[in-house]
């Protein structure tokens, strides 16, 4: 009951957000948000509970982490029932703000407490289990939300996450025991520090996008200062609020390194499909969702069978193996082509999915192993941190560099103009200047047949160059997860 109490919560976190924004349209619709306010409010929850997740891990290591992962749960239902209710922006902006603090405790204590209950000999196969049945309970839950929004209202959207949590706050209550409390001091300045560095770098990369410009440079500089203000702080204070010998370790410096692997591949690739399934193919971006929903079911499989592997296999062979599955999936990238079968397609989305899956086992397996008896909030914090920063510079990067090879693939051909064309080919209305049109539907589809091809040739190039990423974690954990350490 520990392991469904933890995945429940683990899903909460993965899964709101994604709600909000399948349904971010009806949202500012209902409360009359402007256009950026609207975007505000779809990414505030995940910037929020990336600066936060290291400071609800020290908590838990200090206070307790059932404790903190109860109020973590109290939080997700009462600003998830205020989100349902708000009567404006400004109440919104609170509301999603709060809950992103509550997922903070969520996501950055489920897996310390797993890893504070069971034993060593149990630790592998629980972890494994864990991440399964986040999987699991993560699935239906955006379907849920979009079908209640559409169907009932979208406020109705919001109150998933708070019914979730009532559900887990039971279970926790009664199935989960407390855990051992460090008796170290609350590092307040380097909690603050590492906040900031985590909320500047991870807003600038989502700002990225959009090209290098002002707005992402300066939050990603001022995030790096803050972060090397932390560093300078955590190796002089006698309390730390996280012991950065941990980094001296071979093995945790690659499992993060996996983890940064992953968590990259995952946000960018997801990106990537749905560019290839809406702008090349012509899909409606509900085929990617459904696609997504088997997709998930295998990794919760995945996840699952991992621990067994580990157990059989070991760390390396099983985190090694993941990151291979990665590497297929861009491989499959590569294949595609405008009349491709969507069965190839989802391959490609299966091996992403199933790989990360793999990956993450022996990811959480090795740093939970080389936490610190009292630091063991703080470690599971650190995996979440660096996946939230990982999972961001995934699309932002993908982003700028296909930008980049498109328009040198499309001969001429801007990406602005482009998009206009895909848009007046199939039916929108065409820009005008001073009353005459810019493209009519024929030189429209002229364009769009050019780009279309420039589109593919810039897929492929981008897959191959990001294809170096898992190829170089696999070196990494081969060099650094050594046989001999492995079976120590």
């Amino acid at each position: 009951m520990t392991i469904v109490a933890m995945g429940l919560g683990y899903s909460i976190a993965a899964s709101d957000p994604t709600i909000l924004s399948a349904n971010i349209s009806e949202v500012r619709s209902g409360l009359a948000l402007s256009g950026s306010t609207a975007s505000f409010v779809t990414s505030l929850a995940t910037l929020v509970l990336a600066a936060a997740v290291l400071g609800a891990g020290a908590l838990g290591d200090r206070y307790g982490m059932r404790q903190m992962y109860v109020f973590g749960l109290v939080g997700a239902m009462g600003f998830g029932v205020l989100a349902a209710a708000a009567p404006n922006g400004l109440v919104l902006i609170v509301a999603r703000g709060g809950s992103g603090l509550a997922f903070a405790f969520l996501l950055g204590l489920s897996l310390a407490i797993i890893n504070d209950v069971f034993a060593p000999d149990r630790r592998s196969a629980a972890i494994a289990l864990y991440l399964g049945a986040g999987f699991a309970f993560t699935t239906p839950q955006p379907a849920l939300g979009g079908v209640l929004a559409e169907h009932v209202g979208w406020r109705f959207g919001f109150v998933v996450a708070p019914a979730v949590a009532a559900i887990t706050l039971l279970i926790t209550l009664r199935y989960v025991p407390e855990t051992t409390r460090s008796a170290r001091k609350l590092d307040l300045p380097g909690l603050a520090l590492v906040a900031a560095a985590l909320l500047g770098v991870i807003y600038g990369i989502s700002r990225l996008e959009n090209g290098l410009h002002v707005g992402a440079v300066i939050p990603i500089l001022a995030g790096l200062a803050a972060g090397a203000g932390f560093v300078m702080r955590e190796l002089h204070t006698p309390d730390p609020a996280l012991d950065l010998r941990i980094f001296t370790s071979a093995r945790f410096n690659a499992a993060v390194t996996a983890g940064v692997t992953f968590n990259f591949l995952t946000g960018g690739s997801t990106v990537l499909f749905a560019f290839y399934l809406v702008t090349v193919r012509g899909d409606s971006p509900a085929l990617l969702g459904l696609l997504l929903i088997p997709a998930t079911v295998l990794q919760a499989v995945a996840a699952t069978g991992s621990g067994r592997a580990a157990a059989r296999f070991s760390d390396r062979a099983v985190l090694v193996t993941g990151l291979a599955l990665l590497l297929a999936g861009l491989v499959v990238l590569t294949l595609l082509a405008e009349d491709t079968p969507v069965l190839v397609l989802f391959l490609g989305i299966a091996l992403n999915a199933i790989g990360g899956a793999v990956v993450q086992t022996p990811q959480a397996t090795i740093m939970m192993a080389s936490a610190p008896a009292d630091l063991g909030g703080a470690v599971s914090a650190v995996k979440s941190a660096v996946g939230q920063a990982a999972y961001s510079l995934g699309p932002a990067l993908f982003g700028v560099v296909g930008t980049m090879l498109f328009v040198r693939e499309a001969k001429g051909i801007t990406v602005e103009e482009s998009q206009e064309a895909f848009r007046v080919a199939h039916g929108g209305a065409a820009a005008s200047v001073g009353g005459v049109r810019v493209l009519d539907p024929d030189q429209a589809r002229q364009i769009v047949e050019g780009a279309k091809l420039g589109m593919l040739h810039a897929i492929h190039t981008l897959s191959w160059i990001m294809a170096v990423v898992p190829a170089a974690a696999i070196v990494v954990a081969l060099v650094l997860l050594r046989p001999k350490q492995a079976n120590s």
